[in-house]
């Protein structure tokens, strides 16, 4: 049986749209392929997903399964695949029948236990989703709701653990999505007690240290001294 759902991939700052295809076939010798150029991060999710599966009370499947990351071209480096993968595979064992699964988009990483644990980018893939007009939403894990909700065009829906997710897409648990909180965002960190507003001139080493800043880069600064305030040789 095939199942598919929707997920998105890091490029740098922005994300890309990801298909994760999941199919077990009955009767095979078991065996878990995944394939669709997975870093590290992703080649080990295999293993979270299934001690998530069965210690959130589903069964793993005993078959041969195979995971498509697609495109295949572009590199996965995250943990954020574990969750689409872990629903994917209890759709295509037959442990989860839901329509949603092709209206939502779904990310985040999973414990040993079945919790959602947050995930990075989660605002850039919100973003992704809202451009997408056949998704309606972002299943997240909570930690990370609250950022992506920063985008008012996209329902963020927040999920604690695994089974909660099982729940919503089986229609079996409403989870309202997560308030968008962009007015308070902005009050609060729009105030700062030192603005470069401030500061005339020194545009080279103003846009210096901001480029610094937003790549969480290191910074020297020298300070050239004149013939008259230098030492004296001698």
């Amino acid at each position: 049986m095939l199942a598919r759902l929707q997920t998105f991939a890091l490029v740098g700052i922005d994300a890309a749209p990801v298909e994760v295809e999941v199919d077990v076939s009955p009767g095979a010798l078991p065996k878990t392929v995944l394939v669709g150029l997975p870093e590290a991060a992703v080649r080990e999710s295999t293993h979270r997903v299934e001690r998530a599966i069965v210690n959130s009370g589903f069964v793993r499947p005993q078959d041969r399964v195979v995971i498509n990351l697609a495109p295949a071209e572009l590199p996965k480096q995250a943990a954020s695949f574990d969750l689409p993968i872990a629903l994917g595979l209890l759709a295509a064992s037959g442990q989860l029948f839901s329509e949603r699964l092709e209206q939502y988009a779904v990310v985040g990483e999973l414990s040993l236990e079945g919790a959602a644990r947050p995930v990075k980018g989660a605002l850039s893939m919100a973003m992704a989703a809202a451009q997408h007009n056949d998704i309606r939403g972002l299943v997240t894990p909570a930690g990370s709701a609250s950022e992506a909700a920063v985008v008012e065009d996209v329902e963020v829906i927040p999920v604690s653990t695994l089974a909660e997710a099982v729940g919503f897409f089986a229609g079996e648990l409403d989870i309202e999505p997560a308030p968008s909180r962009l007015d308070e965002i902005f009050q609060e960190f729009s105030k700062y007690e030192e603005d470069f507003a401030d500061v005339r001139g020194q545009e080279m080493a103003k846009r210096a240290i901001t480029i610094a800043a937003a790549g969480s880069h290191n910074l020297l600064s020298l300070c050239p001294i004149s013939p008259a305030a230098s030492p004296r040789m001698g």
